[in-house]
């Protein structure tokens, strides 16, 4: 039970830090969390997978917008390894609701991303 919680507190981390890299258009941070099969789920886009094609989303957003601002609400966690944030997240100046659906992988690498506007 122990390495569980440890283990959460290790992946809440790492949503925090996602989403600073996030907030701070830094590809190569970003890139860094996320594992080689990783697939992204995107209200806009759809459906993407693996990293290369992710990392080359990420860079086509952080190109394409001026200013990003998250801020998280709450993170939930469970013993599934899978985390759910709730952020008010602000692109240029559009304000939304989002739930990112975030899953890890045996070394707490983001397997697979899902976004959804509120």
């Amino acid at each position: 039970m122990t390495d569980v919680v440890i283990d959460n507190i290790i992946r809440s981390q790492i949503v925090e830090d996602y989403l600073y890299f996030f907030e701070n258009k830094d590809v190569d941070s970003v890139s860094e969390l996320l594992s080689d099969e990783c697939s992204l789920t995107d209200w806009n886009v759809g459906n993407i997978q693996g990293k290369d094609n992710i990392v080359g989303f990420f860079v086509n957003l952080f190109e394409s917008v001026d200013e990003i601002d998250v801020n998280i609400s709450h993170i939930h966690e469970d013993f599934n390894g899978i985390l759910i944030c709730e952020m008010n997240l602000e692109i240029d100046s559009e304000t939304m609701l989002v739930a990112d659906v975030i899953e890890f992988d045996d070394d707490n690498k983001i397997k697979a991303l899902r976004a959804y506007k509120g």
